[in-house]
């Protein structure tokens, strides 16, 4: 968030969840705003800051209706789909969005509108790691890196690596791209 931003600059996280991003934000002097489609997450974290009302309850699909200021600077971590799962979190398992194309192009529909609330120029961090499990590799990182260089134009990469803690992942990879 150093990298990318300075005291009092609008930063945005459309997956809330239990607040990183946003409490990284507030305690380095940034504004924190954000989206949580959870309600028990979204009143677990509005329940610690001061900036209660700069968290939306809702769908990050709708983040351009919030009434929101520009923003300069997202940084967030979306939640995550195997590509041999039909489940897709961005719609709560609805059937009717079921399979991992549908969850790309969810991400695409979200990104297309926070790219709409960024200022020009901004940039935007996703969080992602690939996915191993059922015998299966999901190549979460890379397909999310095309689906979303589509709305946005990918600028690299940070690869950010963990203490050797046992941790079970010992790295994660940020996709860094620039709104135009």
């Amino acid at each position: 968030m150093e990298r990318f931003t300075r005291p009092g600059d609008a930063v945005l996280d459309p997956f809330t969840g239990l607040g990183t991003t946003f409490f990284a934000a507030q305690a380095t002097g940034r504004v924190p705003w954000g989206v949580e489609a959870n309600a028990q997450r979204h009143a677990w974290v509005t329940a610690r800051t001061p900036f209660a009302a700069h968290l939306v309850h809702g769908d990050s699909a709708n983040v351009r209706t919030f009434g929101f200021p520009a923003m300069d600077f997202c940084l967030t971590s979306p939640p995550y789909m195997p590509q041999h799962h039909a489940w897709n979190p961005l719609r709560n398992g609805d059937p009717a969005h079921a399979g991992y194309d549908a969850y790309l192009r969810g991400m695409q529909q979200i990104f297309r509108a926070v790219r709409a609330v960024m200022r020009p120029g901004a940039t935007v961090v996703v969080q992602a790691d690939n996915l191993v499990g059922e015998g299966a590799l999901s190549t979460l990182v890379w397909d999310l890196g095309l689906a979303l260089s589509d709305v946005m134009a990918l600028e690299g990469e940070i690869v950010v690596t963990w203490s050797d803690d046992g941790a079970a992942e010992p790295f994660t990879q940020c996709l860094v791209f620039r709104v135009a």
